[in-house]
């Protein structure tokens, strides 16, 4: 099951989107017997950046605490939030 958060940022006519995203990690081994592992991380992108940037990490608590951190730091560079919540779907 995946969970996911997200911010939609502007400024100056870009937009950039910081996500949280809590999933259930599906690895099989050698046997094909599979290994779920829970996996939270923060994305970003940033248009001014070549790539998207994923960071996992070990807690949850972890996790909500860089996002709310991206979302603060962008705001006091001058971004304005456009959306923030569940991702909407249609």
């Amino acid at each position: 099951m995946a969970t996911t958060q997200l911010t939609i940022l502007q400024k100056n006519g870009m937009f950039s989107f910081l996500g949280l995203i809590k999933a259930q990690e599906l690895k099989l081994d050698e046997a094909f017997e599979t290994d779920a592992r829970p996996t939270i991380a923060v994305v970003k992108l940033d248009p001014r950046e070549g790539q998207p940037m994923l960071k996992q990490f070990e807690t949850g608590r972890e996790a909500v605490s860089k996002y709310e951190d991206a979302i603060s730091t962008s705001l006091e560079r001058g971004w304005e939030i456009v959306y923030r919540g569940i991702p909407l779907h249609g």
